[in-house]
């Protein structure tokens, strides 16, 4: 699901992007979820996942350039659009905090629009997602299918006692049926690689690797085979320096 955020500290110019933003992504068949904030601070306290964060540059409590300076620093993939009744602005944005755009008030449709589609063109990974059928979460809950953001997952884990695949996110875990050599096949070209015999791990959420053990981003311990140890590491290699 892509992570939209909003953050104007004027009420109705802030409903404004938000009804537009949704006009737009429900006419492009995108799961999304869009947050809103009138205040900085109370952005910066409460989100823990934004792809796109389209911010007021002009703001009392903290003005969205200083805003996007913190922002970028927590999430550094994040793309920026700010929005400003202030042309003299723009520059500065693009200069000093490494916008993605800029747009001026009062908002104009077709505008957010295609600046919204040529970002989506820049967020290839974040879009890509699998549809999983006959799954069941962690709670116990059964799903006829799920569909799931591929860069949400850490990794996947065949369990040879039920012969099932486990799904594993930061905040819940799934259970599904598959061939899993058929789903390293399928995620390969999504930085997806075996670590060792039934694990499946995504690079992106590598915190730092020693010795034969992963460490991932969610405090989670994998081992990385011996057999297995050269090939995996020429792969983090590449996709460090693909994304360097």
């Amino acid at each position: 699901m892509l992570e939209i955020v909003v953050c104007d500290d004027d009420i109705a110019d802030l409903e404004c992007a938000v009804n537009m933003l949704h006009k737009i992504f429900t006419s492009q068949k995108i799961a999304y979820n869009i947050e809103r904030f009138v205040s900085a601070n109370e952005m910066l306290e409460n989100i823990s996942s934004i792809d796109i964060g389209i911010l007021d540059i002009s703001m009392e409590e903290l003005n969205g350039i200083k805003l996007g300076r913190k922002v970028k620093e927590k999430f550094p993939n994040v793309k920026l659009v700010y929005i400003t009744s202030y042309e003299e602005y723009c520059m500065q944005v693009i200069n000093e905090v490494h916008a993605f755009s800029f747009l001026c008030k009062p908002l104009d449709y077709d505008k957010l629009k295609m600046q919204m589609l040529d970002l989506l063109n820049q967020l290839p990974d974040a879009l890509v997602e699998k549809n999983f059928l006959k799954v069941t979460d962690s709670d116990g809950k059964e799903y006829m299918s799920i569909k799931l953001r591929l860069s949400d997952i850490l990794y996947f884990e065949y369990i040879k006692r039920s012969r099932k695949v486990l799904i594993v996110l930061s905040d819940i875990t799934y259970e599904y049926d598959c061939i899993f050599e058929k789903l390293v096949e399928e995620l390969q070209p999504y930085d997806f690689v075996v670590n060792c015999r039934g694990n499946l791990v995504n690079l992106r959420h590598i915190e730092k690797i020693k010795g034969f053990i992963i460490y991932m981003d969610n405090g989670k311990e994998l081992q990385i085979a011996q057999r297995r140890s050269n090939d995996f590491r020429e792969e983090v290699n590449k996709f460090l320096q693909k994304n360097s």
